[in-house]
């Protein structure tokens, strides 16, 4: 009874590990994506029309 009770105390405690480090491990990852995204974003968005112009044009001209 006191190796599962043990057992049970360890798992407890490691789960309680993983969530203090892996939740903030999260919340910096998803900061980090986010501001990289609003960095790129412009550029990426201009390189889009600019393409999305050409194969209009290209489309247009074919007979």
């Amino acid at each position: 009874m006191d190796i599962i009770l043990a057992w049970f105390f360890f798992l407890g405690k490691l789960l309680l590990l993983m969530l203090l480090i892996g939740v903030p491990l999260i919340l910096i990852i998803v900061f980090l994506a986010n501001a990289i995204y609003k960095r790129i974003s412009p550029k990426y968005e201009e390189l889009r029309e600019k393409r999305m112009k050409e194969l209009k044009d290209k489309d247009q001209s074919k007979p």
